[in-house]
């Protein structure tokens, strides 16, 4: 089976927007801890597989791919 991209998309809960990233690491170059609402190493150890979700009073963040 091949492999996509990963992404992670990160949803904000009250103004709706949405941003893609290529990493966790590059997430947190763009957004705050305070603005996800958790830390860099803790959002990873989440997000280690396609499908897997971290949800927070502001944010959902999805791991997903991307298939090209």
């Amino acid at each position: 089976m091949r492999k996509g991209i990963k992404i992670i998309h990160v949803h904000f809960l009250v103004s709706h927007k949405n941003y893609y990233f290529g990493s966790v690491r590059a997430v947190f170059k763009k957004f705050s801890e305070e603005t996800i609402g958790c830390n860099e190493s803790y959002l990873r150890h989440q997000l280690t597989e396609e499908g897997n979700k971290h949800l927070t009073k502001k944010v959902l963040v999805i791991r997903s791919s991307l298939i090209r």
